[in-house]
């Protein structure tokens, strides 16, 4: 039983309220931002998804963009049943407001509270499936402007469409409905996680990834979606050494009708609206690709005193026709660091040295596959100790990449077909690939 929910912006301004028992008294939404606060600055990590406040409220959370999704209760609930109200409450409003961020709930706030209205009644949570929920909802989503330097594309052949083409809302009226344009986005995301030795061994590499899906088909649509046939799944096919695509373990939408799964590796959906996803996957140890990425370093004092002079090659080991996007090197500085310098980069790079959290930052907007950079860099130290060299332990790296997946799993077909006819229509679809990394930490 709950009785409020809120919608905080990440400043911690108040941007949707509903109090559906009246039984907490007022200016809940503050008390909850200052504890999160006063959690971050004294120990310096986000606060855990429960927090109890002195009078005895329980507010529950999730983070989504920069939002906070907010719970708050003075009843004994359980928490992961909150926590999995909440995000699918933020699915509900990327779904019908197209994106997730602060100026689309701010635009739609009346689109909100009539979803926050449908989806709980007196503090026991309904039903929160977006195509149940169509028939209910009588406002109409606000678009949201979009950055049209956006650099992320998708594909399907030779036609492409801007990474944010599928931020768009879920049609609710009749006249928008019949307007709607029939298309189908498909997401192969994978995020690495890689821990790699100072000599170039690999201690721990896992890969997790998933199928997303977002229809805008209308009509009883039935999607038919193919993947690698050599497709194996379980840790005793990759003992026994089978070639092809081999996968730990995965799982399915309650959608995915699998009767052709063990035959030809397709399945048969009958897609909800709104963004789902279709099939998660885990992979660990070896890829059948290479590591995107390799890292060397070499740390040697300066030239002068209590200085040292730290020099980072970053290669790009994908193929020449593949190139990742706002890759972020992160180098840990010794405690003693003062300040520091660099030879010049090229265009497009960016560095920043964090002295609260004893981190250097080096920016690439983008590197290109088989290219090499290096970085220069010098600190200087108030003192130099036994262990001073050893303080720089670990450079860690973020990356997207698009059109491009580790594990080697790929859609083989997309057919889309009304449900009981042989005869497919010609919707647009649209596919993309896209590795980008959770954990990718270099030992130095």
């Amino acid at each position: 039983m709950l009785s409020q929910v809120f919608i905080l912006s990440p400043r911690g301004d108040t941007i949707v309220f509903r109090d559906y028992r009246a039984d907490i008294p007022k200016g809940s939404a503050d008390i909850f931002y200052k504890q999160v606060k006063s959690w971050k600055e004294t120990k310096g990590t986000q606060p855990p998804p429960t927090i109890q406040s002195e009078d005895g409220v329980h507010f529950l959370y999730v983070k989504r963009n920069g939002l906070y999704f907010v719970c708050a209760t003075k009843f004994n609930v359980s928490p992961s049943y909150v926590l999995e109200f909440l995000s699918r409450v933020a699915g509900l409003c990327k779904d019908y407001c197209g994106v997730l961020n602060e100026e689309a709930i701010r635009l739609n706030f009346v689109l909100i509270y009539e979803l926050l209205d449908e989806v709980m009644d007196f503090g026991y949570p309904q039903g929160t499936s977006t195509e149940i929920l169509k028939s209910y909802i009588c406002n109409s989503p606000c678009p949201v402007s979009y950055d049209s330097k956006s650099g992320v594309q998708r594909s399907q052949g030779t036609s492409t469409l801007p990474s944010h083409a599928a931020n768009k809302p879920i049609a609710t009226s009749l006249e928008t409905l019949r307007n709607q344009k029939n298309e189908i986005f498909i997401d192969l995301l994978e995020r690495l996680t890689i821990l790699v030795a100072a000599n170039g061994n690999v201690l721990r590499s896992h890969i997790d990834g998933c199928i997303q899906m977002k229809s805008f088909l209308t009509g009883d649509a039935e999607i038919r979606l193919g993947l690698n046939e050599d497709l194996t799944i379980g840790r005793e096919e990759r003992r026994h050494g089978l070639g092809g695509v081999v996968l730990d373990d995965c799982n399915f939408h309650e959608s995915a009708e699998m009767e052709s799964f063990e035959k030809d590796r397709s399945l048969s959906i009958i897609a909800p609206d709104g963004e789902f996803t279709l099939m998660n996957y885990r992979v660990t140890g070896e890829f059948l690709n290479s590591i995107p990425f390799r890292v060397y370093t070499t740390i040697e004092e300066g030239d002068l005193a209590k200085s040292l002079r730290l020099c980072v090659r970053l290669k790009s080991d994908v193929t020449q026709k593949t190139s990742a996007t706002n890759v972020t090197v992160r180098i840990p500085v010794p405690k003693a660091t003062t300040s520091s310098s660099h030879e010049p980069l090229g265009p497009g790079q960016t560095t920043d040295l964090k002295l609260t959290d004893k981190t250097f930052v080096w920016k690439l907007k983008k590197l290109e596959g088989g290219i090499e950079h290096i970085l220069i860099l010098k600190l200087f130290l108030s003192e130099i100790g036994r262990t001073t060299k050893k303080e720089i332990n670990a450079i860690s790296l973020d990356f997207e990449i698009p059109m491009y997946i580790c594990s080697g799993l790929t859609i083989r077909f997309l057919r889309v077909m009304e449900k009981g006819k042989s005869s497919s229509y010609m919707p647009y679809r649209w596919v993309r690939y896209i590795t980008h990394s959770d954990s990718y930490v270099f030992r130095v």
